[in-house]
């Protein structure tokens, strides 16, 4: 297939990569899933090769376009997915730093990355949302000083260097280079993946980082952009790993078929696996179709995040079914570790979610298509409308409105079932409040329950948690209190019937799901709202 439209360069490309995957890689890839360990010997190989500098700039290295470098990605996803990824991740990174840094920033770090990862840290323990970002850079008197908690970093513990979104104590987004070695960085929560088992993923505790302007990529104020930029990029990183899987899982579907022989003839000869392979393949042609096709807009446009985005939705969820179906075809042995078809299956769910829920995305690029898209998750803030807002003196309406005195149970159940939720985030996080959101739950008959950070607390269980990795709620009143409003928590709770927020930052994202807002603390709320019940 590679053929279409490819310049000579780009043929005689994926030429080299698919026979040094088949030769070098691909033997490699049971025993990187099975040990379920940084892939290094694999990733030794392409130093070796000089595959990471190939994405790099002259004259740190070659300067691949995009569709070159997604070419490299589609070929090594054929032969192990997870050493495609650990590629991909440094070329994202690499790219911004291009993109972005200074003289001196690229040429240090673009020299380390031909031989060094790199990981980009967004992700906190509350969630994907960039707006929602809680790491912070307080100025100094020689820089700023970062604090924080980030989580589920590709490349992590394994990089060299970080690239670190967080807000300054301005409310400005800004990108930090970090050293892995810099006093107060600390590498935790080191995760046992469910697939892409050979990329290492890791978390970061930021204890009074110390940082200069030097450490500073681009300007105060453009993180959200970097962060943009760089995401997008995935996706058609994205785009090439479904790829890559479809292939390998097609390739070894073909060769099962062939010696697979039943009574009446070889597997392959049966109607039924010609007509299933007949749409795993169409499948896969759509999906390189996609891809390159974003590639090359990105290659030569500036806008390039709907073709990015269609890419990694169609190649992600329709590679789900591609790999589904050739373990279903090959029947019960696929179901073990003999052949690969269950682990490219588990390959292929980690595209699922890698970039954020499905529906996010969905929703993203039909905002996009409709021409109402505000890319709401990672760009510039909004205050809530006032026409949502409510003070203390209307604590009395609310109350009647929602019904909150009535027909209050004598006992609660968990937040599946509960009509009423009390859901408590880190801006309430205070013994005093949490005690007073306790007895508000209790006055008005509610569950309470709890963002993913909180549940680490003694009183709160991972029973409680809203949202990506715990329940899916369905109140008629939810009261978020200090809540930012991830994607992964919000997407938990969009099924209430009335939402009530509380938050300090007129901006959080919460705020736009919500009926009714409060601005300000937890504490004036809840003293006020109980006030209000006596």
């Amino acid at each position: 297939m590679m053929e279409l439209n490819l310049t000579a360069e780009q043929a005689a490309l994926w030429q080299k990569m698919t026979t040094f995957t088949a030769q070098k890689i691909a033997p490699l890839d049971h025993d990187i899933d099975q040990q379920g360990q940084f892939a290094a010997k694999a990733y030794a190989l392409l130093v070796q090769q000089g595959l990471p500098q190939q994405g790099l700039t002259a004259p740190f290295g070659q300067g691949l376009d995009m569709v070159s470098q997604v070419l490299c990605v589609m070929a090594l996803a054929q032969g192990s997915a997870s050493v495609a990824t650990v590629l991909a991740s440094l070329w994202q990174i690499t790219a911004q730093i291009d993109r972005y840094g200074t003289a001196d920033q690229r040429a240090t770090l673009l020299a380390a990355a031909q031989t060094k990862l790199m990981g980009f840290a967004v992700t906190e323990p509350g969630g994907g949302n960039a707006l929602g970002v809680q790491t912070t850079a307080f100025k100094s008197t020689t820089g700023w000083l970062l604090d924080g908690e980030k989580v589920l970093i590709t490349n992590g513990g394994q990089a060299a260097h970080y690239l670190v979104l967080a807000k300054t104590d301005q409310n400005d987004f800004a990108v930090f280079i970090i050293d892995a070695t810099m006093p107060g960085v600390k590498v935790t929560q080191s995760v046992d993946t469910l697939g892409l088992r050979g990329v290492a993923v890791a978390g970061l505790q930021l204890n009074n980082v110390a940082v200069t302007a030097t450490h500073l990529l681009g300007q105060i104020g453009q993180g959200l952009e970097i962060s943009r930029y760089q995401q997008n990029m995935a996706r058609i990183f994205n785009g090439a790993l479904a790829a890559g899987i479809m292939q390998h899982a097609l390739t070894q579907l073909k060769s099962y078929t062939r010696q697979r022989h039943l009574v009446d003839g070889p597997l392959n000869t049966f109607a039924t696996a010609q007509t299933q392979v007949a749409t795993m393949a169409t499948t896969l042609r759509a999906t390189q179709l996609l891809t390159l096709d974003a590639a090359r807009q990105m290659d030569r446009q500036p806008d390039f995040a709907a073709a990015a985005t269609m890419a990694t939705l169609f190649g992600s969820q329709n590679g789900l079914t591609v790999t589904n179906q050739a373990l279903q075809l090959a029947g019960g042995l696929a179901y073990t570790n003999q052949l690969p078809f269950e682990q490219l299956m588990r390959d292929m769910r980690a595209l699922t979610l890698i970039d954020g829920p499905v529906e996010m995305l969905q929703q993203e690029l039909g905002a996009a298509e409709l021409g109402v898209a505000n890319h709401g998750h990672l760009t510039a803030k909004q205050p809530v409308s006032v026409t949502k807002r409510i003070e203390v003196t209307d604590f009395p309406q609310v109350i009647k409105a929602l019904r909150l005195t009535e027909e209050v149970p004598v006992t609660v159940g968990g937040i599946r079932t509960a009509k009423r939720i009390i859901a408590l985030g880190r801006g309430a996080d205070d013994p005093e409040v949490l005690l007073q959101a306790q007895q508000l739950a209790k006055w008005i008959g509610a569950a309470v329950a709890v963002t993913r950070p909180l549940t680490t607390k003694e009183q709160f269980s991972i029973d409680q948690q809203i949202g990506t990795g715990g329940a899916t709620v369905t109140p008629e009143v939810i009261i978020n209190i200090g809540i930012s409003g991830s994607e992964q928590y919000v997407s938990g709770m969009m099924g209430a019937a009335h939402i009530l927020s509380v938050n300090e930052d007129a901006t959080a994202a919460i705020f736009r799901v919500s009926q009714q807002a409060f601005v300000g603390t937890a504490a004036t709320f809840l003293a006020g709202i109980l006030a209000a019940l006596k």
